[in-house]
Formats: C-alpha cells, sequence, structure tokens
C-alpha cells in the first residue's frame, strides 16, 4: 500500500538520521541555539542584579555605597532562587557588613576621643 503523499505534506523539511560512524559535522537546527549568556536561564528582579553583574561591580559598590548594598544584600539573600546570585548577594552583603560596622565603630572612637 503506497502512502499518500498529500497526507504527509509538512512546511518542516525532512530530517535524516545521523549513523554513529557519520564523522560529517551536524547541521544546527533552530532548536539547537541556546539564548544568549551561555545558555542560562534568563534571570529577572533581585536573580538578575546579582546574577548578571559583574563581581568587581558589586564589591566596589559594597564599599562605596554600603549602607544601600547592604539592603540590598540582605533583600537580595531573602530572594533569590538562583545559586550565583544568592552568593554574590553574600557576598555583597558580608563586604557592605564590614565596612558599615567599621564606619559605626571609626564613629564611636572618634566621638569618645573628642569628648576628652
Amino acid at each position: 500500500m503506497a502512502r499518500d503523499r498529500e497526507d504527509d505534506y509538512t512546511d518542516e523539511p525532512p530530517r535524516r538520521r545521523r549513523d554513529e560512524d557519520d564523522d560529517r559535522p551536524r547541521r544546527r537546527d533552530d532548536d539547537d541555539y541556546e539564548p544568549r549568556g551561555g545558555g542560562s536561564k534568563q534571570l529577572s528582579g533581585m536573580d538578575g542584579l546579582f546574577a548578571n553583574t559583574n563581581i568587581v561591580l558589586l564589591i566596589l559598590f559594597a564599599c562605596l555605597c554600603n549602607g544601600i548594598a547592604l539592603i540590598l544584600g540582605i533583600i537580595g539573600l531573602v530572594t533569590c532562587k538562583d545559586e550565583k546570585a544568592k552568593s554574590n548577594a553574600m557576598l555583597t552583603t558580608i563586604i557592605a557588613g564590614i565596612i558599615t560596622a567599621l564606619a559605626v565603630v571609626g564613629q564611636i572612637a572618634a566621638g569618645l576621643a573628642g569628648g576628652r
């Protein structure tokens, strides 16, 4: 029984099976391409902020804007689901917390030295 060609018509080109011993490079289909950014899923919100920002910028942010960085780092620790984002938020929180603690100790020391 011959197959009717009209029933098998699709807009997609026919696909061929590859043999195990075929050394030719495989053609890429549209399904093979991954999104930009190394194939990771698109992140938004705090996950996107901490996961997609360079670590050097996060460290500078924590050192120069320690109050805001501490608050955003704590929010990031609570809300981030991505592991990279969570670890970057923790690093930002730790650095900002240390800088904030040093600033508080410096203010207390300056107040005690000025009061004598």
